[in-house]
C-alpha cells in the first residue's frame, strides 16, 4: 500500500506543468468598438457635476480597464486610457482625415505599422515617448500590442482652428511654423516619434492627479493641454528651422556634446537640469538629447545616472564609507532611489556590494 501511495506521489511530483500561451487578435477598428459594446459596461464618475466628462470602464473579452474622454475648449478633447489586454491584440485602422493629435505613453509598449504611400513604415512607442501627427489624412496603420500591458496613454486631439486662434495675423495662410502641422484633408499628414522631456512629463502627471471638479478643473486641464501644446510647437519650431539635424553632426557640434559630457562630470552631485545644460553648451534642449543620443548611445540623465552609479561603487570599496554616505556624495537624496538604481544596474543592493568587497 506504501509503495503504491509513493509511486502516486511521484507520479504527481513528475507530472508536467500546463503552459498557457498568449493568443493574438486581430480586429478592425469597428470590432474593436463593438467588443467594448458587448462587454460589461460600468460608468465611472471621476466628476459627475460635468457632462463632457465621461468615463467607461470595460470588462470584456479582449480587454479590461476604462477611457476618459474630456471635452474641453470647443476642438480640444483630452483621452485618458488605463487598459490591460488579455491576449496580443492587433488593432487595424483605416485611412481617416485626423486633427492634431498627441499620444503619449506613460505606461506599456506598442508597435505601429504604418501604409504610407503604398510603402510599409514600422516603430515603436515605448514608455516616455510620444507618437505625434498633424492634421489632414492618415494613412492606415496597425497597432501591435505585442506587450499585453498594462497601459497609460494620454492623448490630446485638437483641432486646426484652435491653433489658428493663436496667430494675430487673421490672413489665411498658417505661419511657418504651422505649415506642416496643418494640412488638408487631401494632404498626408506629418508624423514624428518624440522623447517626452521632464517639463512635458511633469504636466502630463499634473493632468493625471488634478485635483478640482466642475469649472476649474477644466480650465486647470485645459491650461495643461495649452501648455503642453506650446513645449511640443516649440520643439517642432527647433526642427524645422533646421538648426542642427542629429544625422549629420559636424564637428563643432561633437564639441558641444563632449563640453555638457564634461560639465555632467563635474557637477555630479548637484548637476545642472537639461535647460540650463543646453544653454550651457549653446544648443536647444532637444539637439542636446539627440546629439547625446548619437554620440554616446543614451539619454543625457541615463549617461549621468551611470556615471553617478560607477562613482558610488568606487566610494562603496572605502573602508570608512557608508552607503548613505556614498548616495549623497553622488548625488542621491534618497536612500531608496540609490538602492534601487544600484541594484538594477549592478544585480546587487549597495550594502551587499560593500560587505562582498570587503570579504
Amino acid at each position: 500500500m506504501r509503495k503504491a501511495q509513493n509511486a502516486v506521489s511521484e507520479k504527481k511530483k513528475h507530472r508536467p506543468r500546463k503552459t498557457f500561451s498568449i493568443m493574438t487578435v486581430s480586429l478592425t477598428w469597428r470590432e474593436y468598438r463593438e467588443q467594448f459594446k458587448a462587454s460589461d459596461q460600468e460608468e465611472l464618475h471621476f466628476d459627475a457635476t460635468d457632462k463632457k466628462d465621461s468615463t467607461r470602464r470595460y470588462l470584456g473579452r479582449f480587454i479590461e480597464g476604462w477611457l476618459r474622454w474630456i471635452c474641453l475648449r470647443e476642438g480640444i478633447v483630452l483621452l485618458i486610457e488605463k487598459t490591460q489586454n488579455h491576449d496580443r491584440l492587433l488593432l487595424e485602422l483605416p485611412d481617416e482625415v485626423r486633427p492634431l493629435t498627441w499620444h503619449f505613453v506613460l505606461f506599456g509598449k506598442q508597435k505601429t505599422v504604418n501604409f504610407t504611400s503604398g510603402r510599409e513604415v514600422s516603430f515603436s512607442i515605448d514608455k516616455g515617448n510620444f507618437f505625434l501627427h498633424g492634421s489632414g489624412l492618415l494613412d492606415r496603420y496597425t497597432d501591435d500590442f505585442t506587450d499585453t500591458g498594462p497601459f497609460l496613454f494620454v492623448t490630446i486631439f485638437v483641432q486646426p482652428k484652435v491653433l489658428r486662434s493663436f496667430v494675430s495675423d487673421s490672413s489665411e495662410d498658417s505661419p511657418p511654423v504651422l505649415k506642416h502641422l496643418i494640412r488638408s484633408s487631401e494632404s498626408a499628414c506629418y508624423k514624428r516619434v518624440g522623447e517626452t522631456s521632464l517639463m512635458m512629463n511633469a504636466l502630463l502627471q499634473q493632468i493625471l492627479q488634478c485635483p478640482y471638479k466642475g469649472l476649474t478643473k477644466r480650465m486647470y486641464l485645459e491650461s495643461k493641454a495649452i501648455e503642453l501644446l506650446a513645449l511640443l510647437i516649440e520643439e517642432e519650431a527647433e526642427i524645422h528651422q533646421g538648426e542642427a539635424q542629429a544625422a549629420l553632426l559636424d564637428l563643432d557640434y561633437r564639441d558641444r556634446i563632449h563640453y555638457a559630457q564634461e560639465i555632467l562630470l563635474k557637477n555630479l552631485t548637484n548637476p545642472p537640469s537639461l535647460m540650463e545644460l543646453a544653454r550651457q553648451v549653446g544648443m536647444c534642449d532637444y539637439n542636446l538629447k539627440r546629439g547625446f543620443k548619437e554620440v554616446f548611445d543614451t539619454t543625457v540623465f541615463g549617461y549621468l545616472r551611470d556615471r553617478r552609479l560607477e562613482r558610488a561603487q568606487q566610494l562603496l570599496l572605502e573602508p570608512w564609507m557608508t552607503v548613505a554616505e556614498a548616495a549623497r556624495t553622488v548625488g542621491y537624496d534618497s536612500h531608496a532611489s540609490f538602492t534601487t538604481a544600484f541594484k538594477q544596474k549592478y544585480g546587487v543592493s549597495p550594502k551587499a556590494y560593500q560587505m562582498s568587497a570587503r570579504k
